[in-house]
């Protein structure tokens, strides 16, 4: 017996979201990861440069990455459809994000081994629009 339609999404064995009290969802390790490993290459939304204002009116606006253009935040937008948006800030990451510019990724990878119970945080890169939680 199949225990999937075909085509469908499978889950991420390795992860999954929990939320916590003080820092809201977040994205947790279940199964050991090794550095280097790519937890999950989420597909993205490319948001052009001027609707990127439009979205930081928005609850998207915690959600989004940026995804070339100037550093300051003048470019486009990526729109992950994925896991990776739900991860929490840490100035002690265990994973970092990598835009896969062929792909139309964003990849989670781990820089640390992260070992089951772990969160799965990134450094956000950018100034923080709320108090950290480290």
């Amino acid at each position: 017996m199949q225990d999937r339609i075909a085509g469908w999404p499978i889950a991420n064995p390795h992860v999954e979201i929990r939320t916590q009290s003080v820092r809201g969802r977040g994205v947790f390790a279940r199964k050991a990861i090794a550095a280097g490993t790519v937890v999950e290459a989420a597909p993205v939304i490319i948001v052009p440069a001027g609707e990127c204002p439009i979205l930081d009116r928005t609850i998207l606006h915690n959600y989004y990455f940026h995804w070339d253009g100037d550093p300051d935040g003048v470019g486009r937008g990526a729109l992950a459809l994925g896991l990776v948006s739900l991860c929490n800030h840490s100035s002690r990451p265990r994973a970092r994000v990598d835009r896969n510019f062929i792909r139309h990724t964003l990849d989670l990878v781990a820089i640390a081994e992260i070992r089951p119970g772990d969160e799965i945080t990134i450094d956000y890169g950018c100034e923080l629009w709320f108090e950290p939680h480290d």
